[in-house]
């Protein structure tokens, strides 16, 4: 695997310098470090890091706001920093996207296991939204195809299966999909009524 590329996002000059000294050591490559929340989206967005290390107290916009930004315009696994623990902090991390959460100071050796829970999240997420949109274009799909072969079956006064199996053929002998010949019958007969 290639080496995972991070992006700080930190205020604290002596905090950023020491996270990138230590995600250096650790193997991991600073792929830049941005000082305030809305640096912070727009590198992410530029520089495509592989793992977000966001601080929760950032100037300009906040680490969670931030990291919700980034969630929407380019999804990345965002690991939560912050000086406070307690139940408030967490949830607000949680809402705004984050897959992970370090209490300052950072303890070098929880950050390779932390990068990876991150990843590894970020993957099963990924894999879960795919499997959504599959899923959501195949109901999309079912409703165009049903809706044909009711305007179908209206027309040719035939049964269902009837039309259903007319559609199919009409999409093989055209080399499309049977989607392709629904919606081609559905904007046609938009355009009849």
């Amino acid at each position: 695997m290639d080496q995972v590329r991070i992006l700080i996002a930190e205020d604290n000059e002596l905090v950023a310098l020491t996270l990138e000294e230590q995600i250096v050591s650790l193997g991991f490559a600073v792929a830049g470090v941005a000082r305030n929340g809305k640096e912070a989206v727009q590198m992410c967005e530029q520089l495509g890091p592989d793992v977000v290390l966001m601080d929760m107290q950032m100037p300009e916009m906040a680490g969670d706001v931030a990291a919700k930004l980034i969630t929407q315009r380019c999804p990345r696994p965002i690991i939560m920093l912050t000086a406070f623990s307690d139940a408030d902090h967490i949830r607000r991390a949680e809402a705004a996207g984050a897959l992970a959460y370090l209490v300052k100071p950072i303890n070098p050796e929880e950050l390779p296991a932390t990068v990876d829970i991150a990843l590894a999240r970020f993957q099963e997420l990924d894999t879960l939204r795919h499997k959504v949109t599959a899923l959501q274009d195949t109901i999309d799909s079912s409703k165009l195809i049903e809706r044909a072969v009711g305007i179908w079956m209206k027309r040719l006064t035939v049964g269902h299966d009837e039309a259903k199996a007319r559609l199919e053929k009409r999409a093989a002998e055209r080399h499309v999909s049977v989607k392709e010949i629904a919606q081609a019958i559905v904007d046609a007969e938009s355009l009849l009524s």
